[in-house]
């Protein structure tokens, strides 16, 4: 039963972690109230029904839940949820999970720096989910994802002179001088500004080699160090990248 100060929350599961022998703590992000965490008490357990499976909290997963808002640094709890937007292909493709693995250890990291709520990132994040669950390739979506959420943190890339001959990753700008550090150059400069200009239904007309999808998330991964407070590279970018060996 659902008290009165529970609510309909919307939620994209970000990360669970083992508490205990049988419980789980799931980490978030939600339309109403931003990064929270939830205690999944004895959900481990094999002794009686669950009323929440612990498959609802697979990375990415979008869910409809009822919950209040938690105290700051409280846990919460889940009295009941559900798949809001059920996937009908991301479950049977090890290369479009692989990709929300990695996706979400991102987008974590992003949403832990500010938890207040921001709907339209929560929107974004969820019509990206979307497109993606009905695509059959996936291309350069991890990069071109990463690159679009710059554009809700505060550090969108600065293509002011796109003509010029580096991007200095540190300054987020363009320059026709070569950069100290870290930069990147023609051609991979030339997809970069290509990535930040164009839709994603379009991503499928950009085509680069193994070597050079590598090199792309290398940088903008580089690009989240310099400018996202506390940002580590994922855990899961060598898997990623062991998979993606196709352009």
């Amino acid at each position: 039963m659902v008290s009165e100060s529970d609510h309909t929350v919307q939620a994209v599961a970000l990360r669970v972690i083992k508490y205990g022998e049988a419980s789980l703590i799931a980490n978030c992000y939600t339309l109403q109230y931003g990064l929270q965490s939830y205690m999944l008490k004895g959900i481990l357990s094999s002794k009686g029904k669950k009323k929440i499976s612990k498959s609802l909290f697979e990375p990415l997963t979008l869910l409809e839940i009822q919950a209040s808002k938690n105290s700051e640094n409280r846990l919460g709890y889940i009295k009941e949820a559900k798949l809001a937007h059920p996937f009908h292909t991301i479950p049977y493709d090890i290369n479009k999970k692989a990709l929300l693995f990695f996706m979400a250890e991102v987008l974590y990291q992003v949403v832990r720096e500010d938890q207040e709520p921001h709907p339209a990132l929560f929107e974004f994040i969820k019509e990206k989910l979307l497109w993606l669950d009905h695509k059959n390739t996936i291309g350069l979506f991890h990069i071109k994802m990463m690159l679009d959420l710059t554009q809700f943190i505060g550090f969108s890339p600065n293509l002011t002179h796109p003509e010029a001959p580096f991007f200095d990753l540190e300054s987020g700008c363009m320059t026709f001088e070569k950069p100290r550090n870290s930069f990147i150059e023609a051609p991979l400069k030339n997809t970069w500004i290509k990535l930040l200009g164009i839709d994603f239904d379009r991503i499928g007309e950009v085509f680069v080699s193994k070597q050079d999808k590598t090199a792309l998330l290398k940088y903008v991964i580089a690009y989240f160090e310099l400018h996202l407070q506390q940002f580590k590279v994922p855990k899961s970018t060598e898997v990623l990248n062991e998979i993606f060996k196709t352009p």
